[in-house]
């Protein structure tokens, strides 16, 4: 490539490239139905037994689906739930296989319940309060992928995608750092991409784009001079907190009812990255035609939080002695969400040398309606010795909707549509078992199936979960549970656009997770 000859390195990641399910800015269809599911935690007890507690009742956990679970407590209780959860993720990337792990602390549940009697002998015989906060999704999660090629580069890739525009159109000014994604439609990888020297314009056309990692050969074509190593780390983190306000009732021990406020604490935070460097670097120095790349790496950040409230009601039955029949229902979940994102890169050439540039700070407000569910579920104890349940959940996720911080949803009408048509009413049922072989101890095992609330993405889950229980004549009580996640999710996807009949590399990921808690509890 002819020295004078401006190249300006690119690093950088067009949308979508890095995950088919998360953009390189919010991917607003995929974060509004990660957001609207849930998968339970609640207490240890709880967990182990599948979270099939709708009908069986008498555990904080179960609040977060069965408002009426508190009513058959006729003591106060305080539980307190540490846990930690562990993502395992096997990936498969240009021939390389690769495993990664993240673990992290988690409140699953903090609560208490007090009991008041009203002295009398029929009808309501007591009430109850609560307030709890269960963790009801997790988003722990991490997963790479390394290996080595010449067949395509992101740097190509996006200087093909190009729009036809000048580079002093995307040129950032000091206390001007916004301007050029007014100026035209160039996206923000695209205009860190020209300020850091990962891109260039050709010599005498300044509307078409070479990446840092290519050369141009004597017939005009577009080519790798040599092998480049590439990356991809991609990690997020996060929860949504159930804090449950509730009230339930007791009639006559046959007939229990209660009403739950749900406030929802959210978090998630998403990291991507993405590296390519020269395995030999003389191959792409200046002296054989190139512009001395060596190597670069582009980073994206996303947080998303907000608060989400929904009302729910429940019962709970029991029409002859050892059998419960329990339900709920609950209104949409509406949720009020802010988002900020950023993204930098920095690169190294011999033209240039290092630079590194960082987009403005971007930021969103906008609101997503979750669908209502609700729960049947039916329960059978034998005296002191065991207790089954099993419960049926029912939702409807393709009637998520998104609006605009002020309640406009036209202002997401393409993303409406898609959810519409891409996502599905799911089935899911929980089961579990609660035995006493001795007074103070419980053996407990269950198992949850979560339905594919994708039509086109299979995203079923299948837990089995197992615990232990230990309680003393005083009032205190400990709980252990571990739930394993018995199939992996799959999910592939290019790492980039293919461009000029270059095919880029596919990633393959599977992925599964487990969690461990230990409730600590009192009755008093």
């Amino acid at each position: 490539m002819n020295m004078s000859k401006k190249i300006l390195l690119t690093v950088i990641l067009a949308a979508g490239v890095i995950q088919a399910h998360a953009q390189l800015t919010p991917a607003y269809t995929y974060n509004s139905l990660l957001l609207s599911s849930q998968y339970y935690d609640g207490t240890a007890r709880s967990l182990a037994m599948g979270n099939a507690m709708t009908a069986l009742g008498g555990d904080l956990g179960a609040l977060s689906y069965n408002p009426a679970a508190s009513g058959l407590y006729y003591y106060s209780e305080f539980t307190l739930t540490p846990s930690i959860y562990t993502s395992l993720s096997h990936n498969s990337f240009l021939g390389n296989s690769n495993s990664s792990s993240r673990s992290r602390f988690a409140l699953s549940n903090i609560g208490w319940v007090g009991s008041f009697e009203t002295g009398r002998t029929r009808g309501i015989l007591n009430f109850n309060l609560a307030i709890t906060a269960n963790q009801t999704n997790n988003f722990t999660f991490r997963s790479s992928g390394s290996g080595i090629q010449t067949g395509s580069s992101y740097l190509g890739s996006l200087a093909a995608t190009m729009p036809a525009i000048t580079g002093d159109q995307m040129t950032m000014e000091d206390g001007y750092d916004e301007r050029p994604f007014y100026r035209g439609n160039a996206s923000w990888s695209q205009i860190l991409a020209w300020n850091t020297g990962m891109i260039d314009t050709l010599y005498g056309n300044p509307t078409t784009y070479i990446g840092a990692t290519e050369n141009i050969d004597k017939n005009g074509k577009f080519g790798i001079p040599g092998s480049l190593l590439q990356d991809y780390y991609r990690e997020k983190t996060g929860y949504v907190q159930d804090i449950v306000i509730n009230a339930s009732g007791n009639i006559d021990n046959i007939f229990f009812f209660g009403v739950s406020l749900t406030l929802q604490s959210i978090w998630m935070y998403d990291y991507t990255s993405i590296t390519e460097s020269a395995v030999n670097p003389a191959d792409f120095s200046i002296a054989n035609g190139g512009t001395g790349f060596t190597d670069f790496t582009r980073e994206y950040r996303l947080t998303t939080s907000g608060l989400g409230v929904d009302l729910s009601a429940g019962f709970l039955v029991h029409p002859v002695a050892g059998l419960t029949i329990g339900g709920s229902i609950s209104t949409p979940n509406w949720m009020f969400l802010n988002e900020t994102w950023e993204e930098s890169m920095n690169g190294n050439t011999e033209i240039y040398g290092r630079a590194k540039v960082q987009s403005p700070v971007g930021a969103n407000s906008y609101r997503v309606t979750a669908p209502f569910k609700w729960n049947l579920g039916i329960g059978y104890t034998f005296g002191s010795f065991m207790a089954i349940g099993v419960d049926y959940e029912r939702t409807d996720y393709s009637a998520i909707r998104m609006a605009s911080s002020d309640g406009n949803r036209n202002y997401f009408q393409a993303e409406n549509e898609f959810m519409k048509a891409s996502y599905r009413a799911v089935d899911n049922i929980r089961a579990g078992i609660e035995m006493w072989p001795l007074k103070q101890f419980a053996i407990r095992l269950g198992y949850d199936y979560y339905g594919s609330s994708e039509k086109y993405f299979d995203n079923t889950r299948h837990y089995a979960s197992a615990g232990l229980g230990f309680r003393t004549t005083g009032g205190f009580f400990i709980d252990m549970a571990y739930q394993q996640q018995c199939n992996f999710n799959g999910n592939s996807f290019y790492l980039y656009d293919s461009y000029d009949n270059a095919t880029p590399p596919m990633a393959a990921e599977n992925y599964l997770n487990w969690k461990l808690l230990l409730t600590l509890g009192w009755r008093f």
